[in-house]
């Protein structure tokens, strides 16, 4: 059985898994040295969330050099799962911990080689 922790993480991962998607075609597009914000979609744990977040290239690359970390919309931080490491006007840039992290780290497709 699922706890909400996991599922949370999980939930977290799904937008992880689309932005992955999203950064391969912005790449195509515009390059990758561009500078220009790149619509993401926020990576929060709520699955009805639609918020957009605009990211350079370089952003998300950095957020995504870690297999716990991940980024959302402002406000959308979910601090029972996660800290935040930074943020800024456009978006805040978080950390899981707990079980929450084991889940989200296993389900990253980097590390786990199913990019």
């Amino acid at each position: 059985m699922t706890t909400s922790v996991e599922r949370r993480a999980l939930n977290e991962g799904t937008f992880r898994a689309a932005n992955e998607r999203l950064e391969q075609g912005a790449i195509e597009l515009i390059g990758v040295a561009d500078g220009k914000h790149v619509p993401f979609l926020c990576e929060c744990p709520q699955m009805q969330c639609t918020q957009v977040v605009l990211l350079t290239l370089k952003e998300y690359e950095q957020i995504r050099s870690t297999p716990t970390g991940g980024f959302a919309a402002l406000g959308h931080e979910d601090l029972e799962i996660e800290t935040i490491v930074t943020q800024n006007e456009r978006f805040v840039v978080t950390d899981k911990f707990g079980r929450a992290g084991e889940v989200h780290a296993q389900a990253d497709q980097r590390t786990n080689g199913e990019e």
